[in-house]
């Protein structure tokens, strides 16, 4: 869809590898204000030590962050910034890990209903001792809704926001521009390891 511009946002980018296959997950920080290309440094250097400080011990050795790029929203040649020191960092579990496709969901929500009100974060770089079956371990399950709540925390102490941005309602554009919807609890539905085909080698994030 042709550029939208969504005032004070700026998209966060977590690219990474998965035993050689490109993966990222993605977020929208509010900084309440036109956003600069410090803020977009700011925000990436933040979530780059997040990533380091509450995923690298939880994850394989060949799933690893290799940049955390973010860009303004507000226009389409806007600010950005690429955060890459001391990286690539890799997950520091020396074991056999799960297919790439395998990957747990994690629910984003706003406390208020409807899809658009609500996003996820994938998961991915499972050992194979982390799961039972097609189930995560409890206590692992507990160290990454901990860890996702963290990465809460880190924005908010940016002074900042993590919101879940919907550009689209019942299949269109919407009026008046893009509607933003404040995140404010991490939840893990289920320990069931979800299956994303996209990231089996050679076929994408």
């Amino acid at each position: 869809m042709p550029f939208v511009a969504a005032p004070n946002i700026i998209e966060c980018q977590f690219r990474g590898t998965l035993d050689g296959q490109q993966v990222m997950n993605r977020i929208h920080v509010n900084v309440t204000g036109t956003p600069t290309e410090g803020d977009c440094a700011t925000v990436a250097a933040a979530a780059a030590q997040w990533w380091l400080d509450n995923v690298q011990d939880l994850v394989v050795v060949t799933a690893s962050l290799r940049e955390v790029f973010c860009k303004s929203l507000e226009e389409e040649n806007g600010p950005q910034a690429s955060f890459t020191a001391g990286l690539p960092a890799s997950g520091t579990i020396d074991l056999d890990g799960l297919p790439n496709n395998c990957a747990l969901c994690v629910s984003l929500r706003t406390g208020l209903s409807g899809r658009s009100a609500r996003g996820r974060w994938f998961w991915y770089g499972f050992a194979d001792t982390q799961a039972n079956g097609s189930t995560v371990v409890g206590g692992v399950r507990d160290s990454i809704d901990a860890a996702m709540t963290n990465l809460l925390a880190v924005i908010e102490a940016l002074s900042a926001l993590w919101v879940i941005v919907s550009f689209i309602h019942n299949g269109a554009p919407r009026a008046g521009g893009p509607v933003y919807f404040v995140v404010t609890n991490i939840v893990i539905i289920d320990d069931t390891i979800d299956s994303q085909r996209r990231r089996l080698p050679g076929r994408g994030n």
